[in-house]
């Protein structure tokens, strides 16, 4: 008798049945159940045209003219695509910058809350910027979490002892990691990339991220850029394993558009359905990565209009759409259900992210009672 036939379940097969309940251990899942169903209950129905999205991935500099220009094209969005594009979290935009954001009672004034701030570190090779004392003011500012990046260079240690105390402080004050960057895109052979052309480095990032996660469970985590694992159906499925290994692992999709053409369309879509609890929109917006070649058309922040329509194509439609670092290649779009749509572009970031449904609520989007 073969292994199917004796109903042993292949390495993906176990995974793609399991996750759902291995995830379900964690806040995620208790979440997902009798309180949410009662809450939507009582909202209103949402559409394309009236659910609030929100980009959980965008780099802001404490500027607040650029910020006036984030509400033009909140508006533009809502003028051209008849899209509600209700709040962007900044995640800074480079290591230079100072690391404060913005004035948080100022910023609330200005933009209701559409607008708000992480504190970051763009040079972990130096030690993670802030000392746990820092985090714990930052957030009674009201930051939503703390972002981290290893920056180009190889050889970073996340996993360095000396970062336990920052990981240890997170965890025990509840601060999320915004889309924290572990590691840099690598292809399988034939197909490697710039950042990663061996994949040894690449793979001992992941592997010391992955000591993070099992020394910290209960460190709430939204992954920036899908951990880089969707450059090949191989590692979308280590991300399976990932996600159904770490209940408080979550992730953002900026710029993995680009790479998509190399995984099985029917496999991504059916991974984007299977983990809809634990995917969060995001784009890169603010830097040269969102859509690359429609960023160099369209450079100025308040004229992203297609690169936003780019990546709703990709997730709302069957269309054929150009991918790739300059377009090269073809991807058809995930076609994906509403209700997966919802959990993406909004209901998982008010899981998941500090003042965001509170803010959501405020700003009308639930009805006004």
């Amino acid at each position: 008798m073969n292994e199917k036939a004796s109903g042993a379940a292949t390495r993906r097969e176990f995974l793609m049945t399991t996750a759902g309940t291995v995830a379900g251990l964690g806040a995620a899942g208790i979440w997902a159940g009798g309180a949410q169903a009662s809450a939507k209950a009582s909202e209103p129905a949402f559409t394309l045209a009236t659910m609030p999205r929100i980009d959980v991935h965008a780099h802001i500099r404490n500027d607040w003219k650029l910020m006036d220009d984030y509400m033009a094209l909140r508006q533009a969005l809502k003028e051209r695509l008849n899209v509600e594009m209700a709040m962007w979290f900044s995640l800074g935009s480079s290591k230079s910058e100072p690391p404060e954001p913005p004035d948080a009672n100022e910023l609330r004034q200005r933009y209701q809350g559409r607008i708000q701030f992480s504190i970051f570190d763009y040079a972990i090779k130096d030690g993670l910027r802030y000392s746990p004392q820092e985090l714990v003011h930052w957030q009674k500012q009201g930051v939503m979490g703390f972002k981290f990046y290893p920056g180009w260079q190889r050889g970073v240690q996340i996993d360095h002892p000396a970062h336990e105390p920052v990981f240890n402080t997170m965890d025990q004050i509840g601060m999320l990691a915004t889309s924290p960057h572990v590691s840099n895109p690598c292809g399988t052979f034939g197909r490697r990339s710039e950042w990663f052309d061996e994949p040894v480095e690449f793979w001992r990032q992941q592997h010391a991220w992955e000591n993070v996660l099992k020394k910290h469970p209960g460190l709430v985590v939204v992954n920036a850029h899908m951990l880089w694992l969707c450059y090949s159906d191989e590692q979308l499925d280590y991300l399976r394993y990932m996600l159904s290994t770490y209940a408080n692992l979550n992730i953002d999709l900026a710029t993995t558009p680009v790479f998509w053409h190399a995984v099985g369309r029917e496999n991504l879509r059916a991974f984007m359905i299977e983990y809809a609890d634990r995917i969060v929109f995001g784009t890169d917006v603010g830097s040269k990565w969102f859509v690359p070649e429609l960023d160099k058309q369209f450079p100025e922040v308040r004229d992203k209009v297609p690169q936003y329509q780019r990546y709703f194509d990709l997730l709302e439609t069957d269309k054929e759409l150009p991918s790739g670092i300059q377009d090269e290649h073809k991807l058809r779009g995930l076609a994906l259900p509403q209700e997966v749509l919802e959990k993406i572009y909004f209901r998982n970031a008010m899981r998941i992210y500090p003042h965001v449904g509170e803010t959501l609520k405020r700003l009308g989007y639930f009805g006004k009672g």
